[in-house]
């Protein structure tokens, strides 16, 4: 007992040195309820996620826009592109030369006859004016301008693509896409509010939590009190005992009895305000607060706990239409449905609009170029699948067995949902008519401490009836402050099944 009482007194020590001496923070529970949403990083994660939502719904609704795309290239060749092989481009290169020689093959031998002939051989080494014709037969300058536009020519049969660049500009329209894109913006949107309608149970997730933290606490700073004054009866007590004693009129039996119920709930009380410290830097946790900040609840000190007028009126469609989980599962069902229409689609014709404009340097419109010349051109290009061995029948069978077992669950869920309805139900008559007793027993517990006291104090009881009656009242106390925290729960839970906590 001794080493109990000392290890939680050390605790208290403990907590009592890390924390600091900071000004105290009243909290209601709605001030709870928004830290803790504020601060939940789940919560955070869900938000973001309804962001993603909304991209993908964007995302998906470009695609009834035309795409417009650009690609560009540059390519380095080592050699330059040659059209005819060397000895043909080097036969038109000197095509003057061989018409050349040619003409002197044939002049050569009518000269040669002339010059025999001792008269035309005596008339032509006497005329320059012979000799200059006979020399240009040899040379006709027309020849090497037929050489020089040989030489052109073979150039041109020599392209430089040693440097290439092209580029592209795209653009293409879906005409038809076999419903795809229509049951990809229908989903788009479904998930997004499939996203929000998991924020919202993230939400009351949250809420649940942070009032039943809340809760807890309340419930252990009324037991906390109870204990303390129960604790200051006790000590009360044990003086009168002891000047009993002192007097002949008390044992020291009953004195010794006094001490150990007193050790009992000095101990109780060490352990009933470490559970609320401990409570409390929970809460604070749940809240994004430090945990060594000094919070105190509105309900935490108030002598008694104000249950609210609760009017739960609901239906069962208004169970389908606002429990979030069932939302969901509505929205997955219609996800999954949208899935078999996009496997269907991907198996029937598609159609699209296409347009582009090319550039290219070097260019072949206007000859051989090495200049930037475009160009465009646009159709329309068809898609029309024709047989993949039972691959598209299979996908859509696939599709449907997935739209099923969602549907399925969606019907289950329900019938939880109902189930879980009428649970907390119960729970709250349960809770209703505990706390009718507990007030009645608390009146009762009050009348005995009452005639107890009075009685102990004429010498008519002994000690021990008296602090069992102060037992039972503390007892009947503590159990009527948890009656109606179970009542207010109670109602939390029942809100939160129908989907109508917020």
């Amino acid at each position: 007992m001794q080493i109990k009482r000392l290890r939680f007194a050390i605790l208290t020590v403990v907590l009592a040195v890390v924390s600091p001496v900071m000004a105290q923070q009243v909290l209601s529970l709605q001030n709870c309820r928004d830290m803790a949403m504020e601060n939940n990083k789940n919560l955070k994660i869900s938000q973001e996620k309804v962001n993603m939502a909304n991209y993908d719904k964007k995302i998906a609704a470009a695609n009834y826009f035309p795409s417009i795309s650009a690609q560009g290239t540059y390519m380095h060749n080592e050699k330059e592109l040659q059209l005819l092989s060397d000895d043909k481009l080097n036969t038109i290169s000197t095509v003057g030369t061989s018409l050349q020689n040619g003409v002197n093959g044939y002049i050569d031998p009518i000269i040669q006859n002339l010059m025999d002939n001792p008269l035309m051989y005596e008339i032509i080494t006497h005329s320059p004016e012979l000799q200059s014709i006979i020399n240009n037969l040899h040379h006709i300058g027309a020849f090497e301008t037929i050489d020089a536009i040989g030489q052109e020519i073979s150039k041109n049969f020599i392209l430089d693509t040693r440097n290439v660049y092209a580029g592209m500009i795209t653009v293409m329209e879906p005409v038809y896409a076999g419903g795809k894109i229509r049951a990809y913006n229908k989903m788009a949107r479904y998930a997004q509010d499939l996203a929000q309608m998991q924020l919202t149970t993230e939400q009351q997730e949250i809420i649940v939590a942070t009032d039943k933290a809340y809760w807890q606490i309340v419930s252990l700073a009324n037991k906390q009190k109870l204990t303390e004054s129960y604790v200051e009866l006790l000590r009360t007590m044990s003086d009168n005992v002891e000047k009993l004693v002192n007097e002949g009129m008390a044992t020291n039996a009953d004195k010794l009895s006094v001490k150990v119920k007193l050790n009992d709930a000095e101990l109780s009380l060490i352990r009933v305000q470490n559970g609320v410290a401990l409570s409390k830097m929970l809460l604070c946790q749940s809240c994004g607060l430090p945990l060594d900040t000094e919070i105190v609840l509105e309900d935490e000190n108030l002598d008694d706990v104000t249950v609210p007028v609760y009017t739960n009126e609901y239906t069962e469609d208004d169970i389908m239409n606002n429990r979030p989980e069932l939302q969901s599962l509505t929205l997955a069902t219609k996800i999954y449905d949208k899935k078999v229409n996009i496997a269907r689609a991907e198996f029937l014709p598609t159609v699209a609009l296409y347009g582009n404009y090319i550039v290219t340097n070097p260019s072949m419109f206007n000859g051989f170029e090495t200049e930037f010349r475009g160009f465009y051109n646009f159709g329309v290009v068809a898609r029309v699948p024709i047989f993949h061995f039972g691959e598209g029948y299979n996908k859509i069978r696939k599709a449907k067995s997935e739209a099923m077992i969602t549907q399925l669950k969606l019907e289950d869920t329900k019938e939880l949902v109902m189930l879980q309805v009428s649970q907390y139900e119960k729970q709250i008559k349960e809770a209703e008519q505990r706390l009718q007793m507990t007030i009645e027993k608390m009146s009762d517990a009050e009348e005995n401490l009452r005639m107890a006291t009075v009685g102990f104090n004429e010498g008519m009881i002994p000690s021990s009836t008296l602090e069992a009656a102060q037992t039972s009242w503390m007892q009947a106390h503590s159990e009527y402050i948890d009656a109606k925290i179970d009542v207010i729960m109670a109602n939390t839970y029942l809100k939160k099944s129908i989907g109508v906590l917020n």
